[in-house]
C-alpha cells in the first residue's frame, strides 16, 4: 500500500492528468486523501485517486510561481520525513525557461531529496525516528521538446488522435486568420494556443461551451495520442513499485 504525491501548476493541470490517470491506467476518484491535504486558498486544487490499495494525491498549487509556496504552507518537507509517502512527482510548465532553471527552482523548494528531469530518482533519507526511508522523485517539465505550455502538449495530442486531427487543424487556420488585424494579442504563441485550445472545445461540444475544462477533458479519449503516452510515459510507475 503506497501514497504518491504529485504537485501540478493549475487547475486545467489536475483536471487533464486525472481524467488521464483514470482514462489511460485504471485510476479512479477517491473523496479524501490520507495525507488529509485540502485546499488552504482559492489557488489550491486537490483531487484524490486510487488504484488498488495505492493513493495518489494531486496538487495543484495556483501557477508555475507557486511551488515553493505550496510546499512551504502544507509543509511537504515534514511531511516527506513524517508521513509513508513513496514518491513525490512535479509536473511544471516549460515556457521559455531552460530545463537547469527549472530544475534549480523546484529544488530549492524542497530539503531532503532531489529531483532529476525526465528521469526518476531514488533519495535515501531519515524519518522521524531516525530510521532510513527511500522516496522516489520526478521532475516531468512540459512540454517535453520545445518552448511551451499544457496548451501545446494538447494541441499536440489532438492532432494525433485521427477523430480530432482535422479539427484542431482547422481551428489552428481559424486562430492565425485571426492575429493579424482582429486579435493582435494572439500573435503572443502562449495567447494563442490558449485561444486555440478553448476554441476547439467550445466548437467540438457547441452544448457545452460555457461549461468547465473539465467537462472538454472528460469527452477525448486521450489513450489514442502517442505523443502524451510517451510525455506521460512516467506515470506508468505510479502505483506500483519497480
Amino acid at each position: 500500500m503506497m501514497t504518491e504525491l504529485m504537485l501540478v501548476e493549475g487547475v486545467s493541470d489536475v483536471q487533464l492528468i486525472s481524467y488521464y490517470l483514470q482514462n489511460v491506467y485504471g485510476w479512479k476518484h477517491e473523496k479524501d486523501n490520507r495525507l488529509g491535504i485540502s485546499p488552504m486558498d482559492a489557488h489550491d486544487h486537490i483531487e484524490s485517486l486510487s488504484k488498488d490499495e495505492n493513493q495518489l494525491v494531486l496538487c495543484g498549487v495556483g501557477g508555475n510561481g507557486r511551488f515553493t509556496h505550496f510546499v512551504e504552507i502544507h509543509r511537504i518537507n515534514n511531511m516527506l520525513v513524517e508521513s509513508d509517502i513513496s514518491s513525490i512527482m512535479v509536473v511544471t510548465d516549460r515556457d521559455a525557461d531552460s530545463i537547469s532553471k527549472i530544475g534549480r527552482t523546484i529544488n530549492n523548494s524542497f530539503e531532503n531529496v532531489t529531483f532529476k528531469a525526465g528521469e526518476w530518482n531514488s533519495n535515501n533519507i531519515k524519518d522521524s525516528f531516525e530510521q532510513p526511508k527511500t522516496i522516489d522523485t520526478y521532475l516531468l517539465i512540459v512540454p517535453a521538446d520545445k518552448k511551451g505550455a499544457l496548451e501545446d502538449v494538447i494541441i499536440d495530442a489532438l492532432k494525433d488522435i485521427p477523430e480530432e486531427k482535422e479539427l484542431i487543424q482547422e481551428v489552428i487556420l481559424f486562430i492565425n486568420s485571426l492575429k493579424a488585424k482582429l486579435v493582435p494579442d494572439l500573435n503572443q504563441m502562449n495567447k494563442a494556443n490558449k485561444a486555440t485550445v478553448g476554441t476547439f472545445f467550445s466548437v467540438r461540444n457547441p452544448k457545452q461551451a460555457m461549461r468547465s475544462f473539465a467537462a472538454f477533458v472528460a469527452t477525448i479519449d486521450w489513450s489514442k495520442s502517442e505523443s502524451l503516452k510517451e510525455l506521460f510515459g512516467a506515470f506508468e510507475r505510479l502505483g506500483r513499485k519497480l
